[in-house]
C-alpha cells in the first residue's frame, strides 16, 4: 500500500507540471520581430542601447526603431504580459493539493484521519492547460503586433523630426531671400526709385518671416523631444540628429492584391485573433468538464474492531441544482465574442491596406508634380522676377508675389515628401512587415 501511495503521488506530481517549452518567450518574440522589422528586442537586458545603434553620427530611422524596441518603457511594460501568460500556464498545470484531516482521540472517541484528493482535476487539467497554452501564444502574437505599432510610431516620429529640420532650413533660406529683397528695396528707396510705402511692405515681410522662423525652430525642438520620448531617451533629446533615409523603392511590397493577401495571412493581430477563438473554445470545454466534482477519500481509524483500519471512499457532487450553467454560458459568449473580434480585425486589416495604398498613390503623384514640374518652374520665375526688379522693370509687389509662391511651392513639396514617408510607414504597418528597400 505504501508503494502504491508513493507511486500515485509521483505520477500526480508529474501530471501537475505544465511544460512552457512550446509557448513563446522573449527569444521567440525577438525572432518574430526581427523577421518582420529587421531589428529585435532586448533579450538579456545587459546593455541600455542596442549594439547596432550609434547616435553620435546621426540617427537613421532603423537605428531609432532599434533603440525604441530596446528601450521604450511602455513596450518593456507590455513585454511583462508574456511572463504573466507563462505563469498562468504553469498555474493551469498544477493540481490541487490533497487534503489531510486528523481527528484526535478524546475520551471514548478513537483516532481518525482522512486523505482527500480531487480526482476531477485529472480530466479537467488537459483542457485547462490547452486553453492557457493557446492564451500564451495569443499574447506572443499581440506582443509582436504591439512591437510593429511601436516601429510605425517611431518611424513617424523620426520622419517628423527630419521634416521639421528640413522645414527650418527652408524657412531660413526664405528669410535670407526676404532680407536680400529688403536690402534691395532700401537701396532703391535711397535712390528715390520707389516710395516709402513699398519699402515699408518689404520691412514688414522681413519681420514676418523672422517670426515664422522662430516658430519653426520651436516645432523642431518639439519634434526631437517627441522622438526622444518615443525612444525612451528624453534626457538626450538635444543630442539627437535624425538623418533622412535613402530613396524609397516600393517594388518589394508587391501588387495591391498581393499586399492584401499577405496582410491577412501574416499580420500578428490576425493570427492572435485566430488563436483567441481556439483558446475560447478550449475554455468552454474546460467549463463543461467542471460539471462533475469527484473527490477520492482514504479513511483510517486508529483502533477499530480489528485494530488499525483503512478504507477508500468517494465524495461526489450530485449535479441537480448547479451544473456550472453560468460559467458555461459565459464561456460560450466568449467564443462568440472572439469570433466577432476576428471578423473585426480582418475588416480593419482590409481597410488599413486599402487606405494605405490609396495614400501612397496620392503621395507619389503629388511629389512627382511638385518636384518635377511646379517647383522648378517657380524657381525659374523667381530668378527672372528678381532680375527684372533690379532693372526697374517690375514693381516690388510683383517680385514679392513670385517669391511667396516659390516658398509656398517648396513648402508643398516638403509636405508631399512628408506625406509619402507617412504613407510608406502606414503601408508597412498595414502589411505587418517591412517591405520597403531603403
Amino acid at each position: 500500500m505504501t508503494r502504491g501511495l508513493l507511486l500515485s503521488a509521483a505520477l500526480l506530481a508529474c501530471v501537475s507540471c505544465a511544460s512552457t517549452g512550446q509557448v513563446p518567450d522573449r527569444t521567440t518574440v525577438d525572432a518574430a520581430i526581427r523577421a518582420r522589422a529587421a531589428v529585435g528586442i532586448r533579450v538579456d537586458g545587459a546593455s541600455p542601447m542596442p549594439p547596432e545603434a550609434r547616435i553620435e553620427d546621426g540617427l537613421t530611422s532603423q537605428e531609432a526603431v532599434a533603440i525604441a524596441l530596446w528601450n521604450s518603457p511602455s513596450f518593456l511594460a507590455t513585454l511583462a504580459d508574456l511572463g504573466i501568460a507563462r505563469a498562468d500556464l504553469v498555474e493551469a498545470g498544477l493540481l490541487r493539493n490533497p487534503v489531510f484531516s486528523l481527528l484526535f482521540p478524546w475520551g471514548p472517541k478513537q483516532l481518525e484521519s482522512t486523505l482527500q484528493f480531487p480526482f476531477d482535476a485529472l480530466w479537467q487539467r488537459p483542457r485547462r492547460v490547452a486553453a492557457a497554452r493557446l492564451n500564451a501564444r495569443a499574447v506572443g502574437e499581440r506582443l509582436v503586433s504591439d512591437a510593429l505599432t511601436l516601429v510605425a510610431r517611431t518611424r513617424t516620429a523620426h520622419a517628423d523630426a527630419v521634416i521639421a529640420d528640413r522645414r527650418l532650413y527652408l524657412t531660413t533660406e526664405n528669410a535670407d531671400l526676404v532680407q536680400r529683397l529688403a536690402a534691395i528695396t532700401e537701396a532703391r528707396l535711397r535712390a528715390g526709385d520707389i516710395s516709402d510705402l513699398e519699402a515699408r511692405a518689404a520691412r514688414s515681410d522681413a519681420a514676418r518671416v523672422q517670426v515664422v522662423r522662430r516658430a519653426v525652430e520651436s516645432d523642431l525642438n518639439l519634434a526631437r523631444l517627441t522622438l526622444a520620448a518615443t525612444l525612451g531617451l528624453t534626457p538626450v533629446a538635444d543630442e539627437l540628429r535624425p538623418v533622412p533615409d535613402g530613396p524609397v523603392d516600393l517594388s518589394a511590397c508587391g501588387t495591391d492584391a498581393a499586399r492584401l493577401e499577405d496582410a491577412l495571412a501574416s499580420r500578428p493581430d490576425v493570427r492572435a485573433a485566430e488563436i483567441g477563438i481556439e483558446a475560447a473554445a478550449r475554455r468552454a470545454r474546460w467549463e463543461r468538464s467542471r460539471v462533475l466534482a469527484l473527490i477520492g477519500i482514504l479513511d483510517a481509524n486508529g483502533s477499530g474492531a480489528e485494530g488499525f483500519e483503512l478504507g477508500p471512499g468517494l465524495n461526489l457532487d450530485v449535479p441537480i441544482f448547479s451544473r456550472n450553467q453560468g460559467a458555461i454560458g459565459r464561456a460560450d459568449a466568449e467564443v462568440e465574442r472572439a469570433s466577432r473580434q476576428y471578423a473585426a480585425v480582418r475588416a480593419a486589416v482590409v481597410a488599413d491596406v486599402r487606405s494605405a495604398t490609396i495614400r501612397m498613390h496620392q503621395a507619389q503623384q503629388a511629389i512627382s508634380a511638385w518636384r518635377d514640374e511646379i517647383v522648378p518652374s517657380l524657381e525659374t520665375e523667381q530668378r527672372q522676377a528678381e532680375s527684372a526688379y533690379q532693372a526697374g522693370e517690375i514693381p516690388l509687389f510683383a517680385l514679392l508675389d513670385v517669391s511667396r509662391r516659390l516658398v509656398d511651392g517648396r513648402t508643398r513639396l516638403l509636405d508631399a515628401d512628408a506625406d509619402q514617408q507617412r504613407a510608406t510607414i502606414a503601408l508597412e504597418r498595414s502589411i505587418g512587415r517591412s517591405c520597403v528597400q531603403r
